[in-house]
């Protein structure tokens, strides 16, 4: 069992739209060369499935990154990145301004939750129960302390497209590191984190795997 958390490329257009596939637009040209390049990284790499935020750019650089592979590509609202109140761009700019001054006046422990928009456990209710429930019908499920894969999917091997805030809080989930306003892990364009699981009597327990 294995897991790849990949975040995308560089953007282009608006960060929200969520396309019809094939994906074009949502990648800068800089963006383009990059997911290409991530193509030929994971060109040796066992990818079974791929999971994808909603989001263009997410998509667009799992499209890309597993061209001519035949890997089926599942879209997941869940995965999309942290959601800032849409209706603050209603302000005054002013306002807007003086509530982004006050929030970067705050140590990181008041910022659980913030007139921004989405909270930290906002987050983990959103992202993490539904991606367990994908996990147990692809054959592996959370239980003793790690994960019970049935036989078929002992080897399974899943890529994550998603965002630094998405990906920061599964990878946090899953080592159980406890939930924390502030990022844990940080992702370049096209970085990749890959986690493996050694097994102890049935269960499998994750570690982040540094190269």
């Amino acid at each position: 069992m294995r897991l790849l958390f990949v975040r995308h490329a560089e953007m282009a257009g608006d960060p929200f739209v969520r396309p019809e596939r094939p994906v074009r637009g949502c990648l800068s040209k800089k963006g383009i060369l990059q997911a290409k390049a991530l193509r030929k990284r994971l060109a040796g790499e066992k990818i079974d499935i791929v999971f994808s935020s909603s989001y263009g750019r997410a998509i667009q650089t799992a499209e890309i990154a597993t061209a001519g592979r035949r890997i089926p590509i599942k879209i997941f609202e869940f995965l999309r990145e942290w959601t800032p109140d849409r209706s603050l761009k209603n302000l005054p700019s002013t306002k807007y301004e003086e509530i982004e001054r006050m929030n970067a006046d705050r140590y990181a422990e008041q910022t659980w939750k913030t007139e921004l928009g989405e909270g930290t456990f906002d987050m983990y209710a959103r992202i993490c129960p539904p991606f367990l429930k994908e996990l147990e019908d692809l054959g592996v499920k959370a239980a003793c302390g790690g994960f019970v894969p049935e036989k078929k999917a002992r080897d399974i091997s899943i890529a994550v497209f998603a965002h630094g805030g998405s990906l920061n809080t599964l990878i946090s989930f899953i080592l159980e590191s406890r939930p924390f306003p502030v990022g844990r892990f940080s992702f370049r364009h096209t970085g990749v984190a890959t986690m493996e699981f050694t097994e102890k009597k049935g269960v499998f327990h994750p570690s982040l795997v540094i190269e």
